[in-house]
């Protein structure tokens, strides 16, 4: 039975309005308008797609709505609520989100992008907690990847490029670990780019095509909890 199962977003899409993009007379009108710094946005191509046409890397940024959704996904699982879940966040610019399981996020997007945008400013939230509910450091994926690999006995990639498994067969897996490790991308299309082969157990595909990653996450942890019940109802027959 996984007793405590971390999932690990990778590489998500989740950052700051880089200041690159002022080069352009648009962008600077843009900015004008708003009365902003470039550090107080978030990148998000809802509405800033026709500013991201030159970014390297645009097909994979600007989408803060893929982390939000997974984490209200996550957050809101039974698992969550009983407290076996953690959720760490890595971002394309290899910064390290950690977040307390008693956390409650904004359900509003705009609301959560000026939580992330405290964050990135204050490195913690509360800031200079010691025990906050967000915090934030720099590390790469691998550095990060190795840092967790002592306190997991199963780590999985899930890619569409991946061993494709049956939900039964992987959802096992994951439940006869003691405690995994779950990486998935974070951000709208490819694969993950900065994780050596080596550093993973295994990479499994659940479906032949990419999915949306708050569903795939939600469909994974409800069987955990459904496998959980089976286990359970099993036990006490047994004991009847």
């Amino acid at each position: 039975m996984a007793k405590f199962l971390t999932i690990l977003l990778a590489e998500s899409s989740l950052e700051i309005f880089p200041e690159e993009l002022l080069k352009t007379v648009q962008v600077r009108q843009y900015f004008s308008k708003l009365k902003k710094t470039p550090k107080e946005v978030i990148l998000d191509a809802s509405y800033h797609s026709n500013f991201m046409k030159d970014l390297q890397d645009a097909q994979r940024r600007g989408r803060p709505d893929i982390v939000h959704f997974t984490l209200l996904s996550c957050c809101g699982s039974i698992m969550a609520r009983e407290q076996r879940l953690r959720v760490i966040i890595h971002t394309n610019q290899n910064k390290v989100i950690e977040l307390n399981p008693e956390i409650r996020l904004p359900k509003n997007i705009d609301r959560f992008k000026g939580l992330i945008l405290q964050l990135f400013k204050e490195r913690s939230i509360p800031p200079e907690s010691d025990d906050p509910l967000m915090s934030l450091r720099e590390l790469s994926l691998s550095d990060l990847i190795n840092e967790l690999r002592s306190n997991h006995d199963l780590i999985i990639e899930f890619s569409v490029k991946g061993e494709q498994l049956s939900s039964t067969k992987y959802s096992k897996q994951i439940y006869d670990a003691t405690n995994p490790l779950l990486i998935f991308g974070a951000y709208p299309h490819g694969e993950i780019e900065n994780i050596p082969n080596e550093l993973v157990d295994k990479k499994i595909a659940i479906y032949q095509e990419g999915l949306d990653l708050f569903a795939v996450i939600s469909q994974i942890l409800a069987v955990q909890h459904m496998i959980d019940e089976e286990v359970l109802l099993e036990n006490l027959r047994a004991n009847k």
